[in-house]
């Protein structure tokens, strides 16, 4: 393969971001017949099929899924020059690619975040919400400068760090009338009582069961969802009990109108902050770190 023409890039960017040739074209205010040659031409230049066809519409293979990443990000680049060189940027302005699990709670992930929007120099923060493998891949490619999980991770090519931002205790919480239910006899007088938790497979629901099984508590589960943000909400619809982290005890019980039954004995949750690179750097993921010393911590 020779010089990668950007040229021949920037048509399959347009076209992937766009959904179709036709789409492409019209965005472009170029023939679609332009737009498919340019196509056939990287797909030449890389010996690999870029898209298939599904029913009237392309879908990226892999090759094509990954190679659109890197478009992504080489022209997101390329705006960013742009703007800075029309004076919409600042001088010295930092960009943050941060990748975070689905499972851990939005407020956690929010106050872990919070101190790099709030630096001296300005840094503009991009999440996104990925399941595991894909952030291993996005990590190994350098399409994220870090990553935020519950649990480390690992990569079967490629080396990656883990370093350990801290924990919290795990406590119960439920709506007002559940908690006068069940707080009398804490915690015995959860068996059979209606829970709402992490589905099956989770670091934070495997600690639950654990926990469970320790006290003899057969739980009633009502619900399971993966999404923590939407586990709290039935929480507070009366729907069964849930467990949240006490770094965000107050936050939680302003936000899902819930209360406290007491706290899960040896059930933490820790996060970590996982990185391509031994040495963490970038001045935002220093702030991110040092802040979560400030409220992160292992009360044993």
């Amino acid at each position: 393969m020779g010089e990668l023409n950007y040229q021949h890039l920037y048509y399959f960017w347009a076209v992937a971001r766009e959904g179709s040739v036709n789409a492409a074209s019209r965005s472009m205010k170029v023939t679609a017949s332009t737009v498919s040659v340019q196509i056939r031409k990287l797909e030449e230049e890389f010996e690999q099929k870029l898209f298939h066809r599904v029913g009237r519409g392309l879908q990226l293979t892999e090759v094509g899924r990954i190679t659109f990443r890197f478009a992504e990000s080489i022209f997101s680049t390329g705006r960013e020059l742009e703007e800075f060189l029309q004076g919409q940027r600042d001088e010295g302005s930092m960009r943050l690619e941060i990748g975070v699990a689905p499972v851990l709670p939005k407020l956690v992930t929010w106050r872990l975040l919070e101190p790099a929007t709030q630096m001296e120099e300005p840094c503009h923060v991009v999440c996104r919400e990925e399941s595991p493998s894909e952030l291993v891949e996005d990590l190994l490619l350098h399409q994220l400068d870090v990553v935020i999980s519950d649990v480390p991770l690992k990569a079967a090519t490629g080396r990656l760090y883990n370093h350990l931002l801290g924990e919290s205790y795990v406590s119960l919480f439920a709506a007002p009338d559940l908690v006068k239910r069940y707080q009398a006899g804490f915690p015995a007088s959860l068996d059979r009582a209606p829970f709402v938790l992490p589905s099956a497979g989770t670091e934070l629901r495997r600690s639950m069961d654990t926990w469970f099984s320790k006290n003899k508590i057969q739980p009633h589960v009502v619900a399971e969802f993966d999404d923590l943000a939407l586990l709290k909400v039935a929480g507070e619809h009366s729907l069964g009990i849930i467990p949240i982290p006490d770094s965000v005890r107050d936050e939680a019980m302003r936000h899902y109108n819930v209360e406290c039954l007491g706290t899960a004995d040896g059930v933490v949750e820790r996060f970590y902050v996982v990185s391509a690179d031994r040495q963490i750097e970038h001045p935002a993921i220093v702030a991110i770190v040092s802040g979560a010393r400030e409220f992160l911590e292992h009360e044993g």
